[in-house]
């Protein structure tokens, strides 16, 4: 089997993701839905040879992540593993910002790219586009300002070039090992940005706090559902009995959660987004660890740039 064939019929076709499982033919999904890329069975060999070609060993590994280059432009994030049925490969194709449809919400995004400092965090599902998002205001900055970014990602997705801003992307396990301490690291390279991949434990959001009380502009995403959900998660990532005092570190410096969903409608992809917008009545809330009553925060905050995921859905038709 051709993989790099298989792949460039599963770019063509619109897909966002290819699955390769040994034993299976390739399934790709597209507006949503698994659905076949080809109609040969996937082989060990074929797999392991399309990794050496890479660079990559399996034999050695039980899993893999790496992103790579493919036909121009375009990248792919690959997560490789054993399992029971033998070797599975799942490519998640990254088409380049240039050619995915428009954000509707780019105006706001912009305006939160010209923050000068505070937390700006991307949350939803695997799949949901926080990371794309995040890189539409990034991409913006590098346009439109002078300025120093410093990006710290797992794996690097998309690689960009500095055009007015300075621009430095650090991969995990290639240029740092530790997220709470490249952010410390960053913070030495008078970076005016930072964007931190995925705040993943206490350490990091830690260090993501501090940058952000310190001047700077941070960017960075949680797997959490809503705006809510991530106030509450973010508040129990920190040590016992500090509560309260993380809550208002959090008040001063967060300045906006963006909480994701993507939905398919005719087989075109639409963000729907829930916004929280750091405001004094948020940021009391926040404080006083009443983040259940953002909700309705969010349901009137219209004018500050705020809506619900409910407000969202039916701004895109798909109210449920």
């Amino acid at each position: 089997m051709d993989i790099d064939q298989v792949l460039a019929g599963a770019v063509a076709a619109g897909a966002s993701d290819l699955h390769l499982q040994e034993g299976r033919v390739p399934l790709m999904r597209r507006a949503g839905a698994i659905t076949a890329a080809g109609d040969e069975i996937t082989v060990r060999r074929d797999l392991l040879d399309w990794l050496r070609r890479r660079g990559k060993d399996m034999e050695t590994n039980q899993c893999l992540s790496f992103s790579f280059r493919f036909a121009g432009n375009l990248r792919c994030r690959a997560h490789w593993s054993f399992e029971y049925a033998g070797l599975h490969g799942v490519l998640r194709i990254l088409y380049p910002l240039e050619e995915l449809p428009p954000d509707e919400d780019m105006e706001f995004l912009a305006r939160l790219s010209r923050l000068q400092a505070g937390l700006v965090l991307a949350v939803g599902a695997t799949g949901s586009g926080k990371t794309t998002t995040l890189w539409r205001m990034l991409s913006y900055l590098n346009s439109h300002k002078a300025c120093h970014i410093i990006t710290l990602e797992d794996p690097i997705e998309y690689v960009v070039s500095g055009e007015k801003a300075l621009l430095a992307q650090r991969e995990w396990q290639c240029h740092f090992d530790s997220f709470a301490a490249a952010v410390k690291d960053a913070l030495r390279q008078d970076p005016d940005v930072i964007l931190v991949g995925e705040m993943r434990d206490r350490e990091t959001m830690e260090a993501a706090l501090t940058a952000a009380e310190t001047g700077h502009l941070v960017f960075s995403t949680l797997h959490t559902q809503t705006a809510v959900q991530t106030i509450t998660r973010l508040a129990a990532m920190g040590e016992r009995g500090q509560e309260d005092a993380l809550r208002y570190r959090l008040s001063l410096s967060l300045r906006a959660v963006l909480a994701q969903q993507r939905l398919f409608a005719g087989g075109r992809a639409r963000i729907c987004r829930e916004i929280l917008v750091r405001t004094p009545a948020a940021a009391q809330l926040i404080r006083s660890g009443k983040e259940h009553q953002l909700q309705t925060l969010m349901q009137t905050g219209g004018a500050d740039g705020m809506r619900t995921m409910e407000q969202a859905l039916r701004r895109c038709g798909a109210a449920r």
